[in-house]
């Protein structure tokens, strides 16, 4: 009776990645226009953007931006040029309901959360004055199990 009657679910989230757009914050010769934080850089002639092996220090080719932008210029690079990471998550649950007298119910379940505890990087530093450029800066959770026990009545 007790290893019986198990429910399961799970589900899979496979994304693709999200979009990012080159930045150059702190140009002093835009300070005065009020656009700091906004302009973007220029990308280098004959210069790709992606890179065929990707790791966390170096996500996109950094070598593709022009890291001084002339003074009055919005920068030619495209918005959502650099495409993040993509993700890969699968969560389950098992379920035993134990039925007990007339309508109670006692009810076990565990949950789990990125169950084969895959790192799913989240944002990437796109500005081109950081000392982080190109890095990947941020991860989603990893693996997380909750144990719950209920009595309905």
């Amino acid at each position: 009776a007790i290893f019986g009657d198990w429910q399961w679910s799970g589900d899979w989230t496979i994304a693709s990645g999200l979009p990012f757009t080159p930045r150059f914050v702190g140009s002093p010769c835009n300070l005065e226009t009020g656009t700091n934080g906004t302009l973007r850089p220029d990308l280098v002639p004959g210069q790709s953007i992606s890179l065929p092996n990707r790791s966390i220090g170096e996500w996109f080719n950094t070598a593709a931006f022009d890291p001084t932008p002339p003074c009055g210029s919005y920068g030619n690079a495209r918005r959502n040029s650099i495409i993040g990471p993509g993700s890969l998550l699968f969560d389950m649950a098992f379920t035993k309901v134990i039925p007990l007298k007339e309508s109670r119910v006692l009810e076990f379940r565990a949950q789990a959360t990125n169950v084969f505890n895959t790192p799913n990087y989240t944002s990437i530093d796109t500005s081109v004055t950081s000392p982080t450029f190109g890095r990947i800066t941020a991860v989603g959770g990893m693996r997380q199990i909750t144990m719950t026990a209920r009595f309905r009545f």
